[in-house]
């Protein structure tokens, strides 16, 4: 049996005329498959960024949050003066300080946040804007309870 598998490859795997490789049909069809598929995982990757930048917005306003907490805390105040925290977060109450101490702690790791935030007298915060020279606040990222 020799050369059966050979002569069973040539007569199945040529196209019609006896020429070896694909037909420009067939070529056609899976270039149109693969643009389809291409299509949707970079309509599903569109959706994944936008979700991240909420997410991120979202996580930060909790870290700022809890980082007026501490400070709050940590002075044993009830009330803090009713502002907008600027992308520094060193005014008008101090959350980030760069050379930390036992007297003067930093609340917040990082420097400067990407947002502003407000806050009211209770030191809650009531809104969350866009810092100078900063990204615009993501749709989604919204001030929670």
């Amino acid at each position: 049996m020799k050369g059966g598998l050979y002569k069973y490859l040539i007569k199945n795997f040529t196209g019609k005329k006896g020429q070896a490789g694909f037909t420009l049909i067939e070529l056609l069809v899976v270039v149109t498959i693969l643009g389809v598929l291409a299509a949707i995982v970079t309509l599903s990757l569109v959706g994944l960024t936008t979700n991240a930048e909420a997410k991120a917005c979202s996580q930060e306003y909790k870290t700022v949050q809890a980082a007026l907490d501490a400070y709050m805390a940590n002075n044993n105040k009830d009330t803090v003066a009713a502002g907008t925290g600027v992308s520094n977060m060193t005014a008008p109450i101090p959350l980030y300080n760069p050379a930390p101490s036992a007297t003067s702690p930093t609340y917040i790791r990082n420097t400067p946040t990407q947002y502003a935030y407000t806050w009211n007298a209770n030191g809650q915060i009531i809104g969350i804007v866009a810092a100078s020279g900063g990204p615009a606040v993501p749709p989604g990222c919204t001030v929670s309870g």
